[in-house]
């Protein structure tokens, strides 16, 4: 699964995941003894982090282009 994640640093990063926990994440980011969180093979500062969010994949198996 694919994760944008953004930083209040201007980072824009798209990242896959093997499994997405949005309550997790969020427990981990209001975790002050937490210093840093490996998101996929990208490590970010906790307080860094602006948003993690799941990027809908696209059925290609249905798209016009087998017409």
């Amino acid at each position: 699964m694919m994760v944008r994640v953004t930083t209040h640093s201007g980072e824009d990063d798209t990242v896959e995941v093997l499994n997405y926990d949005a309550q997790k994440i969020t427990k981990m980011r209001n975790d002050t003894d937490i210093e840093s969180i490996q998101i996929g093979d990208g490590s970010y500062s906790r307080i860094d982090i602006k948003t993690v969010k799941p990027i809908e994949e696209l059925d290609v198996s249905t798209s016009d282009a087998e017409a």
